[in-house]
């Protein structure tokens, strides 16, 4: 399938384009119109618009719970196929469990979490659906581009390069979540897409993704005057980032030199997690996130809507962090990661931890932000998913950038898409993979010592809350002992923000942590008895059984299912 946003009979609305930013554009709802009136500067840039507006994936033909049963009242239930892929990446990992009222809460994410995953199951299609909306919207807006002059339009080059990256996004997202899948780079109907075949490669989907980020790099101005738009830098960043899915190293290397002056890691790590600070020089890309727009609850990060605990918030506990991975903020007398042995004990309160732990993770006993201390009541099922919640991207109940009760743990706060310090990681593992230790040991250590300046979780007496230390690493002795460091880094640094389950693939290890993790796990958590990863089946997701009979049979099934 290509285009499931259908325009039936070559209509749009209009006021699907104020959903983006709250700094970006304010185009008021126009209604309906013909989609040929709308070849105006003003209509293009509605139309662009749009497209930006789908990168949270909300859209009203997925507003129906049907994966679930019943309606949302309010209207939204990204949070079943959200944008930040807690629910088709984390909870895959050995980073999160499902969490919520239960194994049968939203079990389709039950039969995610623990391998039991069919093409039957319905958040998968939710998530085919909404990401061939978005790139639908980026079609749209490309066709209406192509139709206008550049006498016209002057903005005409630098819109379509917007596009042809937010194109690239959405189509790296399918990348990441199956193995193939129809593509598409042209304007067409629904009728026209079920009629278009999914043989592309693996390598072919690659290049056209390559091309999209090519061309946006060529014709991208170095900044924008309106924050939220795309830039230079986010086409090189994700050029980047394609080159690492992709193994190419030495363009890894050449792409993100061209970012190293012009970004810089903020002085403390919880930083990254308060609205003032989310443009920026540590900000790559992000989605902009708003509750000052003058709608009911403003443009809030809806796909996280599940993951807050109770206490203070009144939250669902969805998305909940892995014993193994607080166990994996341990570290030995120097400062450095248990990178064999993390998890042959759990923390306690004698642990030398990486003070990142009690920024990311709320812990019973630690203080959160500024709300009194983490209390395991906090925990929904507490029995069943242990004590844990994730901390990190939310804003205390008293921020003047956070909703008021309802919708839970809502805020102005952008969810990061790239931020720098992504981008340092995949510069170290490139020049550790050309064999250039040292350069990967530097990289590596310029994280570990922002962490190390960090601002440590203090109590009310103000001491530190926990045995908090971090050390740098002196030396790689060798590639292995190097990629083990490079990897624990990634998964500290970058903890539930929607990468651990896609490294674990590109790295080909994910069958033998997973396994592994699983098998550990369960004497913790019973639920995952009998959780199995299968190698290569599940790396990948099955294309959605009702889409391929829609199709008529053209798609092809992963092998693998």
């Amino acid at each position: 399938m290509k285009s499931i946003h259908k325009i039936t009979g070559l209509f749009i609305f209009f006021a699907v384009a104020t959903a983006c930013t709250k700094d970006y554009i304010d185009v008021e709802p126009k209604g309906t119109v013909e989609y040929e009136q709308l070849i105006t500067p003003d209509g293009v840039e509605g139309l662009v618009t749009a497209a930006y507006s789908g990168l949270d994936l909300s859209f009203a033909i997925l507003n129906s719970n049907n994966a679930t049963g019943g309606t949302n009242l309010y209207g939204n239930t990204t949070f079943l196929h959200s944008p930040t892929n807690w629910g088709f990446g984390d909870i895959r990992s050995d980073d999160t469990y499902k969490g919520g009222g239960g194994t049968a809460d939203i079990i389709e994410l039950h039969q995610i979490e623990t391998g039991n995953i069919t093409s039957e199951n319905g958040l998968l299609e939710r998530k085919w659906i909404a990401m061939y909306a978005a790139i639908g919207r980026t079609n749209e807006a490309l066709y209406a581009l192509d139709l206008i002059s550049e006498e016209e339009f002057p903005a005409k080059q630098t819109r379509m390069a917007e596009m042809r990256l937010l194109r690239g996004h959405f189509y790296f997202e399918m990348k990441k979540l199956f193995r193939t899948f129809p593509y598409i780079d042209t304007f067409i109907t629904v009728e026209e897409s079920y009629e278009i075949t999914n043989d592309l490669s693996e390598a072919q989907l690659w290049a056209e993704i390559e091309e999209d980020f090519l061309f946006a790099k060529e014709h991208l101005p170095q900044s924008q005057p309106q924050e939220g738009r795309v830039d230079k830098d986010v086409a090189i960043a994700y050029l980047a980032k394609t080159y690492i899915f992709t193994e190419e190293w030495e363009k890894v290397m050449a792409e993100t030199e061209l970012l190293m002056d012009s970004y810089s890691l903020l002085e403390s790590y919880e930083q990254q997690y308060a609205v003032e600070n989310e443009h920026g020089p540590g900000m790559i890309w992000a989605i902009e996130h708003s509750i000052d727009d003058n709608s009911a609850f403003g443009q809030i990060n809806w796909g996280n809507l599940l993951n807050v605990p109770r206490g203070p918030y009144g939250g669902d506990g969805f998305h909940r962090p892995s014993q193994n991975v607080v166990n994996a903020f341990k570290v030995d007398a120097n400062g450095l990661p248990l990178l064999d042995n993390f998890n042959d004990s759990n923390v306690n309160e004698t642990s030398f931890v990486d003070p990142r732990l009690d920024h990311s993770i709320g812990r019973p006993g630690i203080p959160w932000l500024d709300m009194g201390e983490y209390e395991a009541n906090w925990a929904r099922e507490a029995n069943i998913y242990g004590p844990y919640a994730i901390k990190k991207n939310l804003l205390s109940v008293n921020d003047e950038h956070a909703t008021d009760g309802w919708p839970w743990g809502g805020s102005a706060l952008n969810w990061p898409i790239i931020k720098y310090s992504d981008v340092l990681l995949w510069r170290a593992e490139a020049a550790i993979m050309l064999g250039n230790l040292e350069t990967g040991r530097e990289l590596i250590n310029q994280i570990r010592q922002r962490a190390a300046n960090s601002n440590v979780v203090l109590t009310e007496e103000g001491e530190p809350a926990a045995n908090y230390n971090i050390g740098l690493y002196d030396n790689f002795p060798n590639r292995e002992y190097a990629l083990k460091a490079l990897r624990m880094e990634r998964r500290l640094e970058l903890a539930f923000e929607g990468h651990r389950f896609f490294d674990l693939v590109r790295w080909g290890i994910s069958g033998e942590v997973l396994n592994e993790y699983f098998q550990e796990e369960q004497d913790e958590r019973g639920y995952l008895s009998g959780a199995q990863f299968l190698e290569p089946r599940h790396n990948y997701l099955p294309i959605p059984q009702r889409q391929i009979d829609l199709a008529g049979g053209i798609y092809t099934q992963d092998p693998n299912y």
